[in-house]
């Protein structure tokens, strides 16, 4: 037995193991403080190729340590990818604000955010080279749709759909458009719900009209709205309290609530694979995993078209 550990740890394989450690060593150190190599060897074309051929060359050499380098590679590049956000290129930036600046001077754009949460180094590469951001077909027909189902503006659907990807990456007009329906209203605005029993109902000031509340200009303080919290991902109720006797401002109770009573609390409501925080979905990069059905007044409870595409269902 200990000869055979003797052979397997014989001094050429410690050397080798020292030499690989090293190699590795030195490409975090050149990945730690200077990323934009990092970023450049994996998201470009010309990177990838790069390391395709130093593969290559090393496998022609010795053919198990050109399958280790691959290997490491690839995790690499796994790594380079995750949730934590994607990674520009400095020169793909400056290309992408020159374009901007000619062809929409008066849009200020979030690069941080962008990069961070939407956009990926090949959509950024796309854009660049076609001067409009990558849709998939199926976004490219829900704008459409709402576009044409819009009573107010009509406009022509190709022109607005070109004019709006020169602006909106993919990741980001889905927001928007998600936004616009009852499951993102119910998300960002609330939805109102009947008072827990015992609390007492906020009457309407003396010598006031109902109906600007019944018509729905004006939200109806009689009731609770449950909502999301934008700053802390959670929900929560706020219950109406009257107004205050200086200066007449709306005093309110505002509560948290537990999601997995949402069936309970909200009429109509149903989750669609068991119970789960709603909220997730419009944080700054939002995690579309919670999907749920919602009955709003005289909508359906189908699930709308742009929730169907984030939640894949």
């Amino acid at each position: 037995m200990a000869m055979q550990l003797k052979k397997i740890w014989s001094e050429d394989t410690r050397t080798e193991i020292i030499g690989l450690l090293f190699i590795l060593l030195c490409l975090w150190l050149v990945f730690y403080f200077i990323p934009e190599i990092f970023a450049s060897l994996f998201h470009t074309i010309l990177g990838k190729f790069i390391l395709f051929l130093i593969v290559v060359i090393l496998s022609s050499y010795d053919l198990k340590y050109g399958v280790i380098l691959g290997a490491v590679f690839i995790i690499m590049y796994r790594f380079s990818t995750l949730k934590e956000g994607f990674t520009w290129t400095n020169d793909s930036k400056k290309d992408f604000l020159i374009r901007q600046t000619s062809m929409n001077p008066n849009v200020i754009f979030d690069l941080d955010m962008i990069e961070r949460n939407q956009a990926s180094q090949e959509e950024l590469d796309y854009f660049n080279k076609n001067r409009v951001w990558p849709w998939s077909d199926s976004t490219k027909e829900l704008f459409i749709k709402a576009i044409t189902a819009n009573p107010f503006i009509k406009v022509a659907p190709d022109g607005a759909l070109l004019d709006t990807q020169r602006v909106y990456n993919e990741a980001a007009i889905l927001m928007a458009l998600s936004y616009q329906t009852k499951e993102g209203k119910f998300l960002i605005d609330g939805v109102e719900v009947p008072l827990k029993e015992g609390n007492p109902k906020e009457e309407l000031p003396s010598g006031f009209g109902d109906f600007a509340y019944k018509s729905g200009l004006k939200p109806d303080l009689s009731k609770d709205v449950i909502r999301c919290n934008m700053d802390t991902g959670n929900l929560e109720r706020i219950h109406y309290t009257g107004k205050e006797g200086i200066y007449g401002s709306q005093t309110s109770i505002v509560n948290p609530v537990d999601y997995t009573n949402l069936e309970k609390i909200i009429p109509g409501f149903s989750f669609i694979n068991g119970p789960c925080n709603p909220c997730v979905a419009i944080g700054e990069k939002p995690d579309y995993s919670c999907p749920f059905r919602l009955k709003v007044k005289d909508k359906s409870s189908n699930v709308s078209s742009v929730w169907k595409t984030l939640w894949n269902v």
